[in-house]
């Protein structure tokens, strides 16, 4: 009798071990779920800093992103890395300069001309490079990717040998928002590694997948990456499915290119296609953020939205120069380093740590998404002495508490111009330098009123700063990635 009750004591105490030991690893759990958020980056493509309506005073409707930026953070001066989409992307994925990386002048070839084998972020030179999905699912994050990549076609290119578990959207950089082709009427819409078409629209689709991975992972922390293919050319809204895009011109051994204006016959209706456009990124952006609600997530998700670079510029077509968008007071746009090409609407949003309705005006680029993610995820970030050191700054405490970013200079290198010029400009609090030209943005956003004259010390000073950050960043001649024609594979 003696035994069996100690027996069965020892049972009781066993059950009990177990139960204590079961709940504290569920604590341990919950605990780590809680420190270690989910992060979702939504990207729009060719966004310009006036499109979007409500805070942002544009036209489009856009209420899912104007209740974010009532519930969450909205950054007034916040960058893309770049003036063009790809060395921007390699930024947000990387967390260094994309002249760091070579990538401004090798990106600066036509990097959709068919018949060319670019090997993208894959090329030897980049082979160290190591990306944000890396480091997370290192840390145990499921990694997604849906939309446009646009980091190289090379299969060593592909998002899945850069840290993504999943990949459904375009490698190239302005495919049909339909048919998935490239603009020279090749089938670019994989999953993974292999051609897998999907019906609907481009930026429709990209949003559905996002919300069938989130189902998906939804008891596991995940990293969401959303580069909506929107607003690039071709222009095409939904309602455009029913007529192709038209082709214009003629390439050797190859049909005609997309026509930038779809399937439309007047460069006159792009700005109400661009609208469209961006109301269906925003019914995106609103599809991800309910998913996220409806699984309780979004007190442990931060969602980031921004755009790789400013509006595209007045497009002619058949004599006709119009707008294509918004870039509201900025100059320039996409492809110039004045602010209409870099500055860009940027949203964060998580309930519970931002606190609802903040706006700042600190001053933070693409590349700070990096370490911002890497400190939340609690992974240690490279060595600043290190071949993968990173050129961010971690914005954690901006988020959390409304800390002020540390005093830095940015730089920005865009490629060469029709002139043959590449264009440079680096930012120091207010005063930011184009070439030769100097603006002081706290009183001519606009940059309407060169001042170099009345401050040659500071266009000295900020020219030496320029120089040293140049020869910081060089990547020898031999190590920049070289396309080479070839053939592709699907």
């Amino acid at each position: 009798m003696t035994v069996r009750l100690h027996a069965q004591r020892s049972a009781v105490r066993g059950l009990i071990v177990v139960l204590l030991l079961a709940w504290s690893g569920f604590a341990s759990a919950a605990e780590s779920a809680g420190t270690r958020p989910n992060i979702v980056i939504m990207m729009a493509d060719d966004l310009g800093y006036g499109d979007l309506g409500g805070p942002w005073g544009g036209q489009a409707r856009t209420p899912h992103l104007d209740r974010m930026a009532r519930e969450g953070l909205r950054l007034t001066d916040f960058y893309s890395s770049g003036p063009v989409c790809t060395p921007t992307r390699a930024a947000l994925m990387t967390g260094r300069h994309p002249k760091r990386l070579g990538i401004v002048k090798a990106f600066n070839n036509k990097f959709d001309i068919a018949g060319w084998e670019n090997r993208g972020i894959a090329a030897d030179h980049n082979a160290r490079e190591i990306t944000v999905a890396t480091y997370l699912r290192g840390a145990g994050y499921a990694t997604g990717i849906f939309g446009k990549w646009h980091l190289g076609k090379h299969p060593d290119a592909n998002p899945t040998r850069h840290g993504f578990d999943e990949f459904r959207g375009y490698t190239c950089g302005c495919g049909d928002y339909f048919s998935k082709m490239t603009r020279y009427g090749e089938p670019d819409w994989w999953h993974n590694d292999k051609l897998e078409p999907q019906e609907g629209y481009s930026t429709t689709v990209s949003a559905a997948n996002a919300v069938r991975f989130i189902a998906r992972h939804a008891a596991r922390p995940f990293f969401l990456y959303v580069p909506f293919p929107g607003i690039h050319f071709p222009w095409q809204a939904p309602e455009d499915g029913a007529r192709p895009a038209r082709r214009e011109g003629k390439q050797v051994d190859r049909p005609g290119e997309v026509s930038k204006v779809g399937p439309h016959e007047n460069a006159a209706d792009i700005p109400g296609v661009t609208l469209r456009m961006i109301e269906a990124i925003d019914e995106g952006v609103g599809r991800i953020v309910a998913a996220l609600k409806e699984r309780g997530l979004e007190r442990r998700t931060l969602v980031l939205f921004t755009s790789d670079n400013g509006r595209y510029n007045s497009y002619p077509y058949k004599g006709v120069k119009t707008a294509v968008s918004s870039n509201g007071p900025l100059r320039g746009g996409k492809g110039q380093v004045y602010e209409g090409g870099h500055r860009v609407a940027t949203v964060a949003w998580w309930p519970g740590t931002i606190a609802p309705g903040r706006v700042s005006g600190e001053t933070a680029i693409t590349m700070d998404l990096v370490p911002t993610a890497l400190e939340l995820a609690g992974v240690a970030a490279p060595r600043v002495d290190g071949p993968n050191r990173l050129d961010g700054v971690s914005l954690a405490g901006l988020l959390r508490r409304g800390e002020a970013l540390p005093s830095r200079a940015l730089f920005w290198h865009s490629p060469p111009g029709a002139d043959g010029d590449a264009r440079r400009a680096v930012r120091q609090g207010p005063w930011k330098l184009v070439e030769d030209e100097l603006f002081n943005l706290a009183d001519d956003l606009a940059e309407s009123r060169n001042v170099g004259a009345q401050h040659p010390e500071r266009v000295r000073e900020l020219k030496g700063r320029l120089a040293q950050w140049e020869r910081d960043v060089k990547v020898p001649v031999a190590a920049v990635p070289r396309p080479a024609p070839a053939k592709r594979s699907p």
